[in-house]
């Protein structure tokens, strides 16, 4: 059995480019290192600095989700009726800069973050946009 390694390392890098734009633990954000920084963060970052003075639904300061909302937004949850209203598509700019999603999966803004999630509303990754 022949191995093509380029095609096996180009899907692990989509795995673990998918994976790093997960939720962090607390505090970790303070202690990351430059090398440290996650891609899918950054670029959210960078264009939400470029979008401030004109953000769309969903990302608005006043989209934000209260603490018990927050609670229910979290990797490997399924959004359930209340989350699901207040799911918009994420901006085209910002999908396109992020890594694509895998197939079934779509990128949305919720309540100041953007989510990967499934065709069934299940999380897979949040990205949160206004800080702590």
């Amino acid at each position: 059995m022949k191995i093509y390694w380029p095609a096996v390392l180009a899907t692990a890098a989509a795995a673990l480019a998918l994976s790093g734009c997960g939720q962090s633990s607390t505090g970790s954000a303070q202690s990351a290192t430059p090398q440290q920084v996650d891609p899918q963060q950054q670029a959210a970052s960078d264009w939400y600095n470029q979008h401030q003075n004109n953000l769309p639904e969903g990302l608005r300061p006043e989209d934000r989700l209260s603490a018990e909302q927050e609670s229910r937004l979290r990797v490997g949850a399924t959004l359930d009726n209340d989350l699901r209203d207040r799911v918009r598509p994420a901006p085209a700019d910002l999908s396109a800069r992020l890594a694509p999603p895998p197939p079934d999966h779509r990128y949305v803004a919720v309540g100041g973050h953007v989510g990967l999630i499934d065709k069934n509303f299940q999380v897979k990754a949040v990205i949160n946009l206004h800080g702590k």
